[in-house]
């Protein structure tokens, strides 16, 4: 009886696993982030812009809802929401969630300067955590 070594082919198994999960844990993060993030704030008037009898732009009636401390930030363009990504690096096993948009961080942290935190990105991963900890107990079944 030979016995053979499929050590190399079990860890390539092991790593697409470790990444498909990932993968699936971060795009779930960043729908979950831009979910939250999704929450009309601006409630802007459709339609072409009113005008009075000497031409000039009458005001349009839009209602503004502004967040809460401690609540996500509502949406005023949707530049935030649109600019969420997630990656995951095959070589070192990480994913990340986050956006490029520098008020985003100030947004989920807050500053000094007075703004209290809205968070958006801390609830999106704790609003996943029942599905991350399911997916991270497959990745020892068996296919």
């Amino acid at each position: 009886m030979a016995l053979e070594w499929h050590g190399r082919e079990a860890e390539q198994l092991v790593q697409r696993r470790a990444v498909a999960v990932l993968t699936k844990i971060a795009v779930t993060i960043k729908g979950e982030a831009q979910a939250l993030l999704g929450v009309a704030g601006t409630g802007k008037v459709k339609g072409q812009a009113k005008r009075d009898n000497q031409g000039r732009f009458l005001k349009a009636a839009v209602r503004v809802e502004r967040s809460r401390p401690g609540e996500p930030p509502r949406k005023q363009t949707g530049q935030l929401r649109r600019s969420v990504q997630s990656e995951v690096d095959p070589g070192t096993l990480r994913a990340r969630v986050g956006t490029n948009v520098e008020y985003g961080k100030h947004l989920e942290l807050g500053t000094k300067r007075g703004l209290d935190p809205r968070p958006w990105l801390r609830p999106a991963w704790l609003n996943s955590m029942a599905r991350v900890n399911a997916w991270l107990a497959t990745l020892g079944d068996s296919e």
